[in-house]
């Protein structure tokens, strides 16, 4: 499965993987910085996600308006 077909639920339990990973210390430094990169990835990808679905909400939102007048 590659990063783009994670759904917002998979890349936030990934993230979550990751935090307690660093916070208990599992990690050497150089998984720590791979990992780093891997939940900045994730976040972008979260971010996007929830873009996308503000906008498609709005979207909704508009149209029921639309649609009551």
């Amino acid at each position: 499965m590659t990063k783009k077909d994670l759904s917002y639920s998979e890349a936030i339990a990934t993230i979550d993987e990751i935090l307690q990973q660093i916070e208990t210390g599992e990690l050497d430094v150089d998984e720590l910085a791979e990992k780093v990169k891997q939940a900045s990835e994730l976040l972008k990808l979260c971010k996007g996600k929830l873009f996308r679905t503000e906008k498609e909400i709005e979207k909704v939102l508009k149209e029921m308006e639309t649609n009551e007048n």
